[in-house]
């Protein structure tokens, strides 16, 4: 079969057979704690407050456990109250505007709780915080603009501004986020930890403003850093970790091969999205966009060795994901089947979209699983085939960049039935 031989031939390449599954890999990366006690510190809100919380999504607990000291800011902390301000365009204002240094200073000094409602190591480790992590809130997942605006460059009106500002646009945001990228190269003896703000519940945003912040995370996890030439920032998919389930928002899907999930998995980061859905999975009511703690505490489970595999790929004590120079593996944008049933013989076509974050897709390979045709490469995303016989099968699409790395899509299942007879017509 397709995927025994391409397991030979890529080295590296892993696999699994669902819709939008890749993994970046390069060497052996490590999942486990810390050495030493890491101190972190976590600017949020409420979201960040119960995925923090004992009680809700325990991420203070599971941090506590894996040798990291957490502290965070919250509403009303800092010099100009400035623990207020958490959506996209205050980022400048914490990182790059004119009194940047005095919040940051203050930030990086910090060893409090704004609560008592998570646990965390009993001492304090002593110096300053290593591991900066940060969140905007779900009100940023409504963002204006298209799907595939550029980043705006030069002097950026969203600069300093609200969520609800009228510049809170795709392309805005991206410039936003190339901004403060120039001042994170400056610091490499910190962690820089992006958090995407989590998804919209859908009675709150509309299915264009859903589609432009899956879009726009999507570059920040895809194509933001390409190129960047530092191991110092990360971003961790919260919103994709919470747009599907385990069959309802008090149910999570940690732990599933199938699902949204951002993750360290057999061996690699994985970033997959198989449930088609731009808006949120764990939403505490019709117009509450608020995680449940189901999705919280799936958001922890991921989230934990995924940051340790980017701390050790920073202090040089475990191999880096794919990326800042490295081959990355490309994206399965979609992948479709027309028919998928009906009468033998049955021309189905098949269509797999795709694109590669450094590179350009070299070939296309469709394995149609169970017909005893061979398996066909194209250099195009589309093809045709037959099937003859009656039966269940299950069709994959594999794409390969012009650096050997893999991607997979499918199985996509096409029922072929007998045809049937014509009877007499009885009057």
């Amino acid at each position: 079969m397709m995927k025994k031989r391409l397991e030979k031939k890529i080295l590296g390449a892993f696999f699994l057979p669902f819709f939008l599954v890749f993994f970046a890999a390069a060497g052996v990366l490590n999942p486990d704690p810390p050495n030493v006690p890491v101190k972190l510190i976590f600017i949020h809100h409420s979201c960040g407050e119960n995925w923090l919380a004992d009680w809700d999504g325990g991420l203070g607990l599971a941090l506590r456990d894996n040798n990291t000291f957490v502290s965070d800011t919250n509403y009303g902390w800092g010099p100009d109250n400035i623990g207020d301000l958490t959506d996209i365009g205050h980022w400048w204002t914490w990182f790059r505007g004119t009194k940047s240094s005095t919040y940051l200073n203050a930030l990086y000094q910090k060893s409090s709780r704004s609560g008592d409602f998570y646990s965390r190591m009993p001492s304090d480790p002593g110096g300053e915080n290593e591991i900066i992590m940060f969140k905007s809130c779900y009100p940023n997942s409504y963002l204006d603009g298209n799907p595939h605006d550029s980043p705006t460059t030069g002097n950026n009106p969203l600069r300093g501004q609200d969520c609800w500002s009228g510049f809170h646009t795709v392309g805005n945001a991206k410039g936003i986020y190339n901004d403060i990228l120039e001042y994170f190269a400056t610091r490499t003896d910190k962690l820089f930890v992006v958090v995407t703000a989590p998804p919209q519940a859908a009675s709150e945003t509309d299915v264009s403003h859903a589609a432009n912040v899956r879009a726009f995370n999507n570059w920040l996890v895809n194509d933001w850093l390409a190129g960047y030439a530092y191991h110092n920032v990360v971003v961790f998919d919260f919103y994709n970790v919470l747009t599907s389930n385990g069959g309802d928002s008090y149910t999570n899907d940690a732990g599933w091969d199938t699902g949204n999930h951002h993750r360290y998995w057999s061996g690699g980061i994985q970033h997959q999205k198989t449930v088609d859905c731009n808006t949120a999975a764990y939403p505490c009511g019709e117009y509450d966009s608020h995680p449940t703690a189901a999705g919280n505490v799936k958001a922890t489970e991921e989230f934990v060795q995924f940051l340790n595999v980017y701390y050790h790929c920073w202090k040089g004590t475990g191999d880096c994901p794919g990326g800042n120079g490295e081959n990355q593996p490309p994206v399965v944008d979609g992948f479709t089947a027309e028919p998928r049933s009906g009468e033998a013989p049955l021309a189905v076509i098949f269509s797999c979209a795709a694109h590669d974050p450094d590179g350009s897709i070299a070939e296309y390979r469709w394995d149609f699983n169970g017909d005893g045709s061979p398996d066909v490469t194209t250099n195009t995303g589309e093809t045709t085939h037959t099937y003859t016989a009656e039966g269940t099968y299950a069709a994959s699409c594999y794409v390969v960049d012009n650096g050997g790395a893999l991607a997979g899509a499918g199985p996509m299942t096409i029922f072929v039935g007998k045809k049937q007879k014509k009877g007499r017509i009885r009057r």
